[in-house]
């Protein structure tokens, strides 16, 4: 939908929309620190988690929904709105998709395209690829981030590493770490972590 057929109320909002989507891409999740798409943005924005933007999966964690379910009830909506449907559409253009709202569990492959569906256990088709990694097995989380911070330290600002934790405190103390230190988590399926150092 071109913002030119909108009325005058729809176009600002489309328009503050898409504003929003550009300032808000590639923000970490607020959930699982993974880097957000546009299409991700406007679902949480439509969510009423602008901000705090999220993933699909973690949206529908925050609400306590099935995330195919969330994604459904989503895209109806979306449709249904004129101004979120060119925001929509201006996300698909964006990522390089055609103009339509992904509706069905066969338009699963979009989505992920288009980064809404975070990678996960199920799924590892746009997992980051790590340039060097670490198996720190059962260590405690203590030497753990003592370890981690020096094998961070040595690679290039921007490089991503894989850690592989058994501690099963690692799946609440790593995000932490992260957090606080300034590194991005970019995937986890405990015990596998992605660390991307910090910039």
């Amino acid at each position: 939908m071109a913002l030119a057929t909108l009325t005058d109320a729809d176009g600002r909002t489309a328009e503050s929309l898409i504003r929003d989507l550009e300032r808000l891409r590639g923000v970490p999740c607020a959930g699982c620190q993974a880097p957000l798409s546009p299409h991700a943005v406007l679902m949480s924005i439509a969510l009423g988690f602008k901000d705090a933007p999220r993933c699909l999966p973690c949206l529908a964690e925050a609400l306590d929904r099935d995330a195919a379910t969330l994604r459904d009830s989503l895209a109806g909506y979306l449709r249904q709105r004129d101004c979120y449907w060119a925001a929509w559409q201006w996300a698909n253009r964006d990522a390089g998709l055609p103009d339509n709202a992904p509706t069905s569990e066969s338009d699963q492959r979009v989505l992920r395209t288009a980064g809404v569906v975070h990678p996960n256990g199920r799924d590892t088709s746009n997992r980051p690829r790590a340039t060097a990694a670490w198996d720190a097995g059962s260590t405690a989380c203590g030497e753990l981030v003592l370890e981690l911070r020096l094998r961070l330290e040595a690679l290039a600002p921007g490089a991503v590493f894989q850690l592989t934790a058994r501690d099963p405190g690692a799946p609440e103390d790593l995000p932490a770490w992260c957090r606080l230190t300034g590194h991005a988590l970019v995937w986890q399926d405990h015990p596998t972590y992605l660390i991307q150092r910090k910039i």
